[in-house]
């Protein structure tokens, strides 16, 4: 099963690879400067393309992914605001949304890596944490190791197969019945709490892998960011689609254009409704086979 899921999660990323055209389908963010768009720990997904597909301006323009021309091995990501074209090809002009005024970035576009379509808040935090101490495979490895556990709690079926005509066993049977209903209200007690926090809440901590130097970084739920938001700018404007919201912003000019964000709320909500349906099915199944057994 090990092998399985290491299999599964490089397959992925190779797959994730070839479907986005680049190297680097998901980063996350490091810095501060593309606040409130962008926001440490985030996870941000990035399609590879080419400069004349770039869309360049100052309040609508895309965000982009490149390599410092000073330090290829260092990627920033920043707001495209003017694309020229020279002898030797196209020029890109960047800002950071958070940067000061005049502080923009040049580099030609053989360093451009892709543009940003979507970003998935808090997840990159524990990735930037391990990557600090020098070893990001850990982050893979803990991954897989909670996969599997999973797996074994949901789909483990040996007690299934046991025989049942003992009476012994079938207080054994009626034992873990009611431990599963503990665990389930549990879980359930846990997702309504990471729903409520996803709405509203907010979390601060210490972030290792924050850049330049580590610091202090602010989680923030739906609600909470748009408020965020709104410390930057005149207003925020949330719109939400299935799975997903996106935040705009009005500035000086015009209407800022948010990334489309993958929603943990609807996602939360989504994985309660079928956890609750899957183990009612369950038990209501193990209702029936105790009673048969009861009767033979």
């Amino acid at each position: 099963m090990i092998i399985l899921m290491v299999v599964i999660v490089f397959g992925f990323w190779y797959g994730c690879q070839l479907a986005l055209n680049t190297e680097h389908p998901a980063l996350a963010v490091v810095s501060e400067s593309m606040l409130p768009t962008l926001n440490v720990g985030d996870v941000i997904i990035v399609q590879g393309v080419t400069a004349d597909q770039i869309n360049a301006n100052n309040i609508t323009g895309d965000i982009v992914v490149f390599r410092s021309p000073i330090n290829p091995e260092y990627r920033i990501v920043h707001r495209a605001i003017k694309i020229d074209p020279t002898p030797y090809g196209y020029r890109i002009t960047t800002h950071g949304d958070n940067n000061p005024l005049g502080s923009n970035e040049q580099f030609d576009a053989d360093y451009l890596i892709g543009k940003v379509i979507a970003r998935i808040p808090y997840v990159g935090n524990f990735a930037l944490y391990v990557n600090a101490l020098g070893n990001f495979y850990y982050f893979l490895i803990v991954i897989i190791i909670i996969v599997n556990i999973l797996i074994s709690i949901f789909f483990d079926t040996d007690e299934e197969k046991k025989p049942k005509e003992e009476p012994q066993e079938k207080r054994k049977l009626f034992g873990k019945l009611n431990i599963e209903i503990v665990f389930i209200v549990i879980l359930n007690v846990l997702l309504i709490s990471f729903i409520a926090f996803n709405l509203f809440g907010s979390f601060t901590f210490w972030q290792l892998g924050k850049e330049p130097n580590p610091g202090y970084v602010t989680i923030y739920g739906m609600y909470s960011d748009v408020h965020f938001h709104e410390l930057f700018v005149s207003k925020a404007f949330l719109s939400n689609g299935f799975l997903t919201y996106k935040i705009d912003s009005q500035v000086s000019g015009g209407i800022r254009s948010g990334v489309t964000t993958f929603s943990w709320t609807q996602a939360s909500i989504l994985i309660l409704i079928l956890l609750n349906i899957w183990m009612l099915n369950k038990h209501l199944h193990f209702d029936r086979r105790l009673k048969q057994a009861l009767k033979t």
